[in-house]
């Protein structure tokens, strides 16, 4: 599963980014202080929800 941030922000005085599952529509919202620790984040969500899984079925 390849990550690729899509936007970065800041809300609230809070760094947030936006990032995407590559070739999908799947995005995921994470605050966090570096563009690797917001990777780490959205793979981290993604892998508690089982994108992975769903891709697959898709296929």
């Amino acid at each position: 599963m390849e990550l690729e941030i899509v936007e970065e922000y800041v809300l609230l005085g809070e760094k947030r980014y936006r990032v995407r599952v590559k070739g999908t529509n799947f995005y995921v919202n994470v605050s966090a202080q570096s563009r690797e620790e917001a990777l780490q984040k959205a793979k981290d969500i993604l892998e508690k929800i089982r994108v992975d899984r769903v891709l697959k079925s898709l296929k």
